[in-house]
């Protein structure tokens, strides 16, 4: 027999997963601190925005903001204002997982 994805795993470290790109998703793409070192853990390669106090919007993998967010602000640059998905990112998420936006 063939070995499977999920065969060996946790299941529940897959619902976290998709529990936090649910609820990601129902704040309209906005990412909190939390949410974003658990992309950072499941989903690195995922594109955000990082929304800069004064410098213009970035759109990186979820591993390079990490690392921005923490240089820009460790430096005094500026300061993170916030991150999300782009609108395309979370439209297209929801397609993926069935979720209907209302």
């Amino acid at each position: 027999m063939g070995v499977f994805l999920f065969d060996k795993t946790n299941h529940l470290v897959y619902y976290d997963s998709m529990k936090t790109l649910k609820d990601i998703l129902s704040y309209y793409g906005y990412i909190n601190s939390d949410q974003l070192a658990e992309l950072n853990e499941h989903f690195p390669h995922m594109n955000v925005v990082i929304k800069w106090g004064g410098l213009p919007r970035e759109r990186v993998p979820v591993w390079k903001a990490l690392e921005t967010i923490e240089r820009v602000e460790k430096e005094n640059i500026d300061y993170c204002r916030e991150v999300f998905l782009s609108a395309t990112d979370c439209e297209n998420l929801r397609k993926a997982l069935h979720i209907t936006s209302n």
